[in-house]
């Protein structure tokens, strides 16, 4: 498998980022995920989506589910999809919407 994977451009090397995290900025939610995720999900509807859940189970739980929709809406099979999030310092999810910058700029 690894060898017709690479032939489709598929790399086993993983994408880093490193960012400092500021607690007087809305820094408030980590997500780390594969591309199955990413691939028909912007960054702020992730982001939307965590802010708004009360747990971070509860937003691994809702980002999963709504990848697997829009891959079966878009392509009609479900690529493997690993989310893994994180509530930051004291942040408290509340029914409010989430600020409009509270997502990474986009990037792939």
């Amino acid at each position: 498998g690894d060898v017709v994977a690479h032939s489709a451009g598929v790399s086993s090397e993983p994408d880093f980022v490193e960012y400092e995290f500021n607690p007087d900025r809305e820094d408030l939610i980590l997500v780390m995920a594969s591309d199955g995720l990413w691939e028909f999900m912007s960054n702020q509807e992730v982001m939307d989506i965590a802010y708004n859940t009360t747990e971070p189970r509860f937003a691994v739980d809702r980002l999963i589910s709504e990848s697997n929709e829009r891959w079966m809406r878009e392509e009609q099979v479900i690529d493997d999809t690993t989310v893994c999030v994180a509530f930051l310092g004291n942040f408290q999810s509340s029914s409010i919407n989430p600020p409009a910058s509270s997502a990474a700029p986009e990037g792939k």
